[in-house]
């Protein structure tokens, strides 16, 4: 088939495999520019065997990334430009771009010198805020918990992030979709009748956002990290400021698949990156007790946090 073109992450990638979670570039936009990453459909095998991996099923060599996935299939990433994958005969097709989406775009961001944080991002008054956290704790049920008070999602799970000409990180538009768990559909009042799996071993739900999705890069304003603590009686949500060195130690550890970023020898650059970030914008910390659902509370702390500081216009 014809190669498809699609804009994720302030990139054009052209794919041989359909991508229905995607944006298709606009005719005009796709005359005006290049494609940057072009993602193909190959039998990787040989490939595979002549690296001679041994048992890991991660390795870098040469400005590469290649890894195994069981059941799913073979994945190999060159120097930011190109994303190869061999599916597994019979292999979920959701699951198959559930990668592609998620581990493959990040190693290309890497390997591109775009920096991926593990989180969402969402925008208020023409600046972005964006939340990170370990798996679970709440960023995509914030994030839409924000987006149903008005202010558009600007990316889930992944927050690219580059620089612009005077120096601002910058944020661009992931794609228009959202994952939930079950218990954030029932937070909000969703059936779960209405929405498919993300792929057919998890009970976590793909939710169309196009009707709320912002599609223009927008400069950073402040990263919050979530940190649920279930286990605690509940009380009111905390935010409180990262200050010194736990603000860079913060970000490295909130980079999207982060335990590759040695592997491909990008220690320095995650490090370099990183400080950089820390410098030039507020880190937050948002906690939460006890197991009930505090999202709207937290949108209530979040805004009345960012109406009290500097970045309400552009």
């Amino acid at each position: 088939m014809l190669p498809v073109h699609y804009e994720a992450y302030g990139l054009i990638w052209s794919s041989q495999i359909v991508m229905p979670e995607l944006q298709l570039v606009a005719p005009e936009a796709g005359r005006k520019r290049q494609v940057d990453v072009h993602i193909e459909s190959r039998d990787l095998t040989g490939l595979w065997t002549q690296w001679d991996v041994g048992s890991d099923n991660f390795v870098a060599r040469d400005g590469c990334l290649f890894f195994k996935i069981e059941e799913t299939g073979l994945f190999y990433m060159e120097q930011g430009k190109r994303i190869m994958v061999s599916p597994v005969p019979g292999a979920d097709e959701k699951k198959v771009r559930l990668f592609l989406l998620g581990t493959c775009m990040a190693v290309i961001m890497m390997q591109r010198g775009i920096l991926p944080l593990h989180g969402s991002a969402v925008v208020v008054d023409g600046w972005a805020y964006a939340f990170v956290g370990h798996s679970g704790a709440g960023k995509s049920t914030l994030s839409a918990a924000l987006a149903s008070r008005g202010y558009p999602l600007l990316t889930d799970d992944v927050v690219a992030l580059t620089w612009d000409a005077g120096g601002r990180a910058i944020v661009s538009p992931g794609y228009p979709q959202q994952k939930l768990w079950q218990p954030s559909l029932d937070g909000f009042g969703m059936n779960k009748q209405n929405y498919a799996t993300v792929h057919a071993e998890i009970t976590k739900y793909a939710i169309p956002v196009q009707h709320y999705f912002y599609e223009r890069s927008v400069p950073l304003a402040a990263i919050f990290e979530l940190v649920p603590q279930p286990d605690h009686e509940p009380g009111p949500v905390q935010l409180e400021q990262v200050i010194g060195l736990e603000r860079l130690h913060l970000l490295c550890s909130h980079t999207f698949r982060g335990g590759l970023i040695a592997r491909q020898g990008l220690a320095q650059w995650l490090f370099e990156t990183a400080s950089r970030l820390s410098a030039s914008v507020e880190v937050n910390r948002l906690s939460r007790t006890g197991s009930h659902f505090t999202a709207f509370e937290m949108v209530e702390r979040i805004i009345t946090h960012i109406r009290k500081g500097v970045h309400t216009e552009l």
